[in-house]
């Protein structure tokens, strides 16, 4: 056997030159695998005689790939039978690059009309299963990508196929939704000469003319056409920003308010630093906006009087302390004080009453 140097391609998932295409992860390989024979341009080994061939040999090795610039492909590995002089003939032009296209035989299953599946240029199903009954070497093949294909019947009989006809076993898409073939549009010169503003026995020159006026006339509106709208989303977005800034600006004004006021009732001691942070809290996440929130809050604390402070109750407490230890030390004697060690004391709470204990004890002592 001759074993090819190269694999060659068996199946993509491209449009085919009969308007279909076939799934490649449909096809079952499974019946292929148990006598892979490779045939010439798919013809059988029966007929009349000098108008049959036989195999030329086996395609092995099967696999699905991935194929840059062509897709999913299945691939597989040409041997040729060195025992047949056509077959060997055959083995030359695929190695010396005349022939590089392998057909694949398939036994269609199931058709699928799936909007999902259709590609650019298909007028035909999608085969989404099938099995593949035999691989042939072929001269000419069916489509961009150096491939042929053919299809068998239930009866494994080779389905003539066409590209311009109906064909039962491929009917073309009952509701086509990509359409390859440019229509043609027929303009009367009378018609096109009222659109142009022309006369209709003016020159074919004339007509060139003013459709390069309007193609022109055209490209220059849809330029300005751009620019505009580049502008006017550059202005767009200028005045968001804008927007952005005077909200942030308003909400600064708004919290520094907000913050003015609380900090002038700390001062006044209407509220502790701690509770500044609490209604400024609540006037900030007011529902109806931070100015109904300070609104709130002054309704609150303007009516609150301010706070005695820890050292004026202190200076009140020692005040009175002061005055009750002045009352007891002046219902004392001179030399009661003097015995306890008080008449000092005395002296700093009262002056006047420690002069008064001193001259009720010395009352000849000199001032």
């Amino acid at each position: 056997m001759l074993r090819a140097s190269k694999r060659v391609i068996v199946l993509s998932e491209k449009v085919n030159r009969y308007g279909f295409r076939t799934l490649v992860l449909g096809v079952d390989l499974s019946y292929y695998n148990t006598n892979p024979l490779m045939l010439w341009m798919h013809n059988r080994a029966f007929g009349e005689k000098g108008k049959a061939w036989l195999p030329i040999g086996n395609v092995i090795e099967l696999k699905v790939e991935e194929i840059a610039g062509v897709g999913l492909c299945i691939t597989g590995q040409p041997v040729f039978d060195d025992t047949d002089d056509f077959a060997k003939s055959i083995y030359n032009k695929f190695e010396n690059g005349t022939l590089r296209m392998a057909s694949a035989g398939l036994i269609p299953v199931e058709w699928s009309e799936e909007e999902g599946l259709l590609i650019l240029g298909q007028t035909r199903p999608t085969l989404i299963k099938s099995v593949l009954e035999e691989i042939s070497m072929v001269d000419i093949g069916a489509d961009t990508n150096a491939l042929a294909i053919a299809l068998y019947n239930e009866d494994h009989e080779l389905i003539q196929l066409s590209s311009e006809t109906l064909n039962a076993q491929i009917p073309l898409l009952t509701q086509p939704l990509i359409d390859n073939e440019m229509k043609k549009i027929e303009l009367s010169a009378a018609r096109a000469s009222q659109i142009l503003g022309l006369k209709e026995t003016d020159t074919p020159e004339a007509y060139e003319a003013k459709i390069d006026e309007v193609v022109q006339l055209a490209a220059s509106q849809k330029t300005q056409i751009e620019t505009l709208t580049r502008d006017k989303e550059a202005a767009e977005d200028k005045a968001k920003q804008a927007e952005t800034r005077l909200a942030a600006a308003e909400k600064a004004a708004k919290e520094e308010a907000v913050n003015t006021y609380l900090s002038a009732k700390v001062e006044a001691r209407v509220i502790t630093e701690k509770e500044k942070n609490s209604f400024s809290a609540i006037a900030l996440a007011h529902g109806e906006g931070v100015e109904k929130g300070l609104e709130a809050v002054k309704a609150i604390l303007d009516e609150r009087k301010p706070s005695e402070t820890i050292e004026t109750k202190l200076s009140a407490s020692l005040e009175q302390n002061q005055k009750d230890r002045l009352a007891e030390l002046v219902k004392l004697s001179y030399d009661e004080l003097f015995e306890k060690g008080w008449f000092t004391e005395l002296q700093t709470l009262s002056a006047p009453d420690a002069e008064r204990k001193y001259a009720e004890k010395f009352p000849n002592a000199k001032k």
